[in-house]
């Protein structure tokens, strides 16, 4: 728990405190601002001393990040800002930025760390995980890390060893043995100390410390800081190897969907924040939002969001999330609400929005919103309502049948055929018992072992109005739980909605539901924090077959090689996902033993969880799961980009009563750049200064143009806020590469 990781941190900062006064050569590194920050409440002498012990030059305070974030789960937004929130606190303890991102354990980084990386002023990148990979041996140690923007860090691996290592000799052998660019430079990292849970080095490591250094044809060992070892090593960086695109981890891939609440609770506060400073941006000002900020970033640990921890953690976060989520959406509606005017709504996203929502009468109503804008909505041309019949559902532009079977047996889209198979969209269950981590992993069989929802399914109309028509699935009832799936085909929209509701009280069970489709390209494109991922839709190759779960930034696409027909899947927060010979699945369930109740003991000693649990596994109770699926073409419009619909999908208009606001500076959304895709609208002060956020989506480069009102001018900054460039022109127009993050200043001119 959090307490608890307080109390080990003083525990950590005491010991290496007195040791040093003892081991005057001893030099120790410690990541995470939230880790002092607590240090400072607790104990703040203490952290006064290892403040002096900072200035001395013995204990170095770097990582870069607010904690040692996931960097699958969270939002690119929300992962930017632990950079930028670590940075602030790296700038005023250090005097200037930390150099190095310090993420020993983390399972799996997304291909748009490096870009994160060096536009929040870091340069270097080190981790031990990669050497954990189950399958292929990850090639290089110290090495070029290429992202898919093309920006490059300088990273290093350890090898052979974990993040408790100490200063044993076989343990030195074997860093050194695995050191695959020792010819380039002849140095490596030995992270020594008990790092997985705290507690520091021992006494006992930094005595074997001096007498190996003494001995004969051993490794030369002297304890340093990780960021003189890295200015070392990059003077050598033309010489090393390059790795481009993601580092995928072979190994721990049941995080992508373990504690599917708790994850829906930190999605359900992104969207908040989103919210909030999108109201903040309209008004002018600049709410302190950064204790707010803390706390989703603090969830973001990369033990806390993947679903690893104690049940205590659930307890307490998943509570604190969503009352923190209801707090800021209240807010943001208050800031807009005024003493006049009639119900409206307020689109929080900067791309625009279209669809139905519910007024006061609890009545559909259709609503066309420009970004960043709020109205009542008058005007908008209604479209046509949906028609319905049996298992049929149609509208202008959609038209889908449910199978006896409660699949989805065909599926058109202005015109064009959704190539399905048989058994699409029918859910699969099957038993997951990992042989190691239960929280942390998925294996393979447990993909192999699964089969359909036993049994024949009910499948009826239910409601059809002007705005929607429904076809309900109800599943037979297993021993323990029941299912029912809902198509949801809207008057208006160019997809169809899914949902799946169940009463889940399965134990060491996994539930999927996967699209057999006839696309068979090579790849199949994930969404990623930021832009996008391609991976392989086939197996074959070793790292391919590896790949059998793989994570999605909430949405993920299959189709014939060029991307112009396909099919497209998009969640409200699920992350887990797989493309296999024309099988694009998620993965919506797993109730693994919760950590602290492994039956095997390997994660954590059953001592740990303190408190009674009503049950060993996780996820159990009532989910309500929201999905939508569509035809995938890379050259559809931005606002059919799946990119751009996993966010207005699930993002509704924020209900306010007041007068119709308009963004700031003129602001109407882009013009060109298809998948180029604004994300979000960060308020910098509160003289109407704001940034723009945006990235590319879909690997292609070109030219856009973002058009203000006259007396506004913009500039491109990093995350950090310095300028990157000049101002743009008159004209508004710049150019984008692949996958790069942009973010624009808008100020007054």
């Amino acid at each position: 728990t959090e307490a608890m990781g307080e109390a080990k941190a003083v525990h950590t900062f005491s010991t290496v405190n007195r040791l040093m006064a003892t081991y005057p050569e001893f030099r120790f590194a410690y990541s995470q601002p939230a880790s002092y920050e607590a240090v400072g409440r607790r104990a703040p002498a203490l952290l006064d001393a290892t403040r002096r012990r900072m200035k001395s030059g013995q204990w170095e305070a770097t990582g870069v990040l607010h904690v040692e974030s996931d960097t699958l789960l969270a939002c690119g937004e929300a992962l930017a800002r632990s950079f930028t929130l670590g940075q602030a606190w790296f700038q005023a303890e250090r005097g200037e930025p930390a150099k190095l991102t310090w993420l020993p354990d983390v399972f799996g980084y997304a291909g748009c760390l490096p870009q994160l990386i060096r536009l929040a002023g870091a340069e270097w990148f080190f981790t031990t995980k990669m050497t954990w990979n189950a399958i292929n041996r990850f090639p290089h140690s110290s090495f070029i890390w290429r992202g898919n923007d093309g920006s490059e860090v300088v990273a290093h691996v350890t090898q052979g060893v974990g993040y408790n290592n100490d200063v044993r000799l076989a343990q030195l052998r074997q860093n050194a043995d695995g050191h695959r660019q020792a010819d380039v430079h002849p140095e490596l990292l030995h992270p020594s100390g008990f790092g997985d849970g705290g507690g520091g080095p021992t006494a006992e490591m930094l005595e074997r410390a001096r007498r190996i250094g003494a001995l004969h044809e051993t490794p030369a060992v002297a304890w340093g800081q990780p960021e003189a070892f890295f200015a070392r090593l990059a003077r050598r960086r033309r010489d090393l190897p390059v790795w481009q695109g993601e580092c995928y981890l072979e190994y721990h891939r049941g995080t992508f969907t373990s504690h599917g609440d708790l994850k829906a609770a930190f999605r359900g506060l992104e969207r908040a924040l989103q919210a909030r400073e999108a109201v903040a941006v309209v008004r002018g000002r600049a709410p302190d939002l950064g204790a707010v900020w803390r706390r989703l970033v603090f969830a973001q640990f990369h033990d806390y969001i993947p679903g690893s921890s104690v049940p205590e953690v659930y307890a307490e976060g998943g509570a604190e999330l969503r009352e923190l989520a209801a707090k800021q959406l209240a807010a943001a509606g208050e800031e807009l609400t005024g003493k006049r005017g009639a119900p409206a709504w307020f689109n929080t996203l900067p791309v625009p929005w279209r669809g139905w929502v519910k007024d006061a009468r609890d009545q559909a109503c259709w609503l066309e919103l420009p970004p960043l804008s709020g109205g009542a909505g008058d005007g908008a041309k209604v479209p046509p309502p949906v028609r319905a019949s049996g298992r049929r559902l149609r509208n202008e532009r959609v038209e889908a049948v449910i199978g006896v079977d409660g699949g989805l047996a065909s599926l058109v889209v202005d015109g064009r055929q959704v190539e399905l198979m048989p058994g699409a969209g029918v859910p699969h269950v099957g038993p997951d018992r990992p042989a190691h981590y239960d929280a942390w992993d998925i294996d393979r069989q447990a993909l192999d072992l699964l089969r359909p929802w036993p049994g024949r399914p009910r499948v009826k109309l239910g409601s059809v109005t002007e705005a929607e028509a429904v076809v309900e699935v109800t599943w037979p009832r297993r021993e323990k739980s029941s299912l029912v799936t809902r198509y949801r085909l809207e008057a208006g929209a160019s997809c169809l909605r899914i949902e799946v509701e169940a009463d889940w009280q399965e134990a060491e069970t996994l539930l999927r539901l996967p699209f057999a489709t006839g696309y068979h390209g090579q790849l199949a494109r994930y969404g990623s924090p930021f832009g996008s991922t391609l991976r392989s839709a086939h197996t074959g190759a070793t790292t391919a077959d590896a790949q059998w779960e793989v994570p999605g930034s909430r949405w993920a696409a299959i189709s014939h090689d060029g991307e112009r027909d396909g099919l497209w899947l998009a969640t409200e927060a699920k992350y887990g996902f797989s493309a296999r010979d024309g099988i694009l699945a998620v993965t919506l369930l797993r109730s693994p033993r919760m950590t602290g109740f492994e039956a095997k003991g390997i994660a954590s000693p059953r001592v740990l969880v303190r408190e009674p649990s009503a049950s060993a596994y996780s996820d159990q109770g009532r989910a309500l799961i929201r999905l939508a699926v569509g035809r995938h073409d890379a050259t559809a419009p931005r606002d059919e980009q799946p990119a751009v619909l996993t966010e207005t999908l699930f993002t509704p208009p924020l209900a306010y009563s007041g007068e119709a606001v308009a963004a700031p500076a003129g602001y109407a959304g882009l013009d060109g750049g298809p998948t180029l895709v604004p994300v979000w609208a960060v308020p910098v002060d509160g003289e109407g200064r704001w940034i723009l956020r945006l990235h590319e989506v879909a690997g292609q480069a070109g030219e856009a143009r973002l058009p203000l009102a006259k007396g506004w001018r913009t500039r491109p900054v990093d995350l950090l806020q310095r300028p990157l460039g000049r101002r743009f022109g008159r004209t508004g127009t710049f150019a984008y590469r692949p996958y790069q993050i942009i973010s624009l200043l808008i100020e007054r001119g």
